[in-house]
């Protein structure tokens, strides 16, 4: 009897070719795709695993079988995020942009779905994707435009609603902002898995996740309240304060909030009250600790203002506060190294610029304050105190003539500015231009500063 050989196990792989067989057979794993690449390829796996026997498809080697199914997805992927394009239709291109989004890919996303509005400009869930788009690239205005366009198609979409909403409030559009949370007071969530952050006005990073369907009136009413107290509407603010606490009493954030609106009306002692109640809730809450850093006497507030930077070292305005309270008691110094933290940590600040430039003329560092004070200058040119400290600045250094131009632009700005028409006469008197000098006294006198009679005398010649 003649011996069989004996046959070497089969190192036969999947090809390709049967990948894609696979592939089409399982459909629940392409949707898994789109929404979570892990759990697709997983799916697929596990799927593919059951379907072989059945389609008779022989693989030996499970390790080289799961890297040509990643390689598989891989190349899937890529084609499947070029799908977009002036040649697809307006929903080729729209779900493109779906998987882009699920992946991150927004500058991608953003060229698929301007395809479709391309190829369909009455395609309108484009619109809302567009947005949200445009506000993962800090594109405000846009998504804001965005927004609006879809909300003309569906008024009543809470979830477009809400962002709106959450974006005119971002973008100073107060009055706007709160007559769309009003109206979502009034509107129905419905059926929604959407999610929204909301983001920590310190940091800039998420401090709490929340559905559209879940956020409650108290959410809507604390919005509301914010809106109003940026209009300087303090009164309707603590309406709308008073109503979000009665629907979430241990949101701290309202109690801060409501605290503020307080101050607007000088209620200090209430202020105080609601944000110890902030504390009381969240003890580390660095902004109520700040909050009652500036309302509380120096000493004490100077021990908070310490506490709120230890708890949360990324708030700007608590280490402006602080480096106030050291300039007022005249620790230049100390004052200075706050100052820069606080500018390190926001750069936009008129003030903090205006501060500094201050304290940094008392350590005599004039050509840093000359800095820092035309920086504060080129955030907002309408800052008449900076063109009046400037002035000072220059005056102190004898350049006259430069100081005269900084007083007559802050002038320009606020014609009823006392200290700048009383520091122009001054600095004319300087150079001999009498009549002017006293002309600018006069005005100085006329705009509720308190002129002196001596320099009166000696600038009006008057006996």
């Amino acid at each position: 009897m003649q011996s069989r050989k004996a046959r070497s196990p089969s190192h036969e792989t999947l090809p390709p070719g049967k990948l894609f067989i696979l592939w089409k057979l399982i459909p629940e794993a392409r949707i898994a795709l789109s929404v979570s690449p892990a759990y697709g390829i997983q799916l697929f796996i596990v799927r593919s695993l059951t379907l072989n026997k059945r389609i008779e498809m022989k693989f030996h080697n499970p390790g080289i079988f799961i890297a040509l199914v990643l390689l598989f997805f891989a190349g899937a992927q890529n084609a499947n995020a070029q799908e977009y394009g002036q040649e697809k239709s307006a929903v080729q291109n729209f779900r493109s942009a779906e998987v882009l989004m699920t992946r991150k890919s927004w500058d991608h996303a953003l060229e698929a779905l301007n395809y479709c509005l391309y190829k369909d400009a009455s395609y309108t869930d484009a619109y809302y994707s567009r947005a949200l788009v445009h506000e993962h690239l800090n594109s405000d205005d846009q998504a804001l435009i965005d927004l609006n366009i879809y909300l003309e198609f569906r008024p009543d979409h809470y979830e477009a609603l809400l962002s709106r909403a959450q974006l005119r409030l971002r973008t100073g559009q107060y009055e706007m902002a709160r007559d769309d949370f009003n109206r979502l007071l009034n509107t129905a969530p419905g059926e929604t898995t959407a999610v929204f952050f909301r983001m920590d006005n310190v940091t800039g990073g998420v401090d709490q996740v929340f559905s559209a369907k879940g956020a409650g009136r108290a959410y809507l009413f604390n919005f509301i309240g914010l809106a109003d107290s940026k209009l300087g509407n303090f009164h309707e603010a603590l309406v709308a304060f008073d109503s979000a606490i009665s629907h979430a009493p241990d949101e701290p954030d309202t109690w801060v909030n409501r605290g503020i609106a307080k101050i607007g009306l000088t209620d200090t002692s209430g202020a105080i009250e609601d944000y110890r109640k902030a504390l009381t809730i969240s003890p580390h809450h660095a902004l109520a600790k700040h909050n009652l850093a500036v309302v509380r006497p120096m000493a004490e507030g100077g021990a908070l203002l310490d506490q709120a930077i230890e708890d949360n070292p990324n708030m700007p305005f608590a280490w402006a506060e602080r480096a106030y309270h050291k300039q007022e008691k005249k620790q230049w110094r100390e004052a200075l190294a706050d100052y820069n933290e606080a500018i390190r940590l926001n750069s936009d600040e008129k003030e903090y610029f205006l501060n500094r430039g201050l304290v940094k003329e008392k350590l005599r560092d004039f050509d840093g304050a000359y800095k820092d004070y035309t920086k504060a200058i080129a955030l907002q040119e309408r800052f008449e105190q900076a063109w009046l400290n400037r002035g000072n600045l220059l005056s102190r250094l004898g350049r006259i003539s430069e100081a005269i131009e900084d007083y007559s632009v802050a002038i320009s700005w606020s014609p009823a500015y006392g200290a700048a028409w009383y520091n122009r006469a001054l600095a004319r008197h300087r150079i001999n231009q009498r009549e002017a000098a006293c002309a600018d006294l006069q005005n100085a006198e006329k705009f509720g500063m308190n002129v002196p009679v001596r320099a009166k005398a000696k600038i009006c010649e008057v006996q």
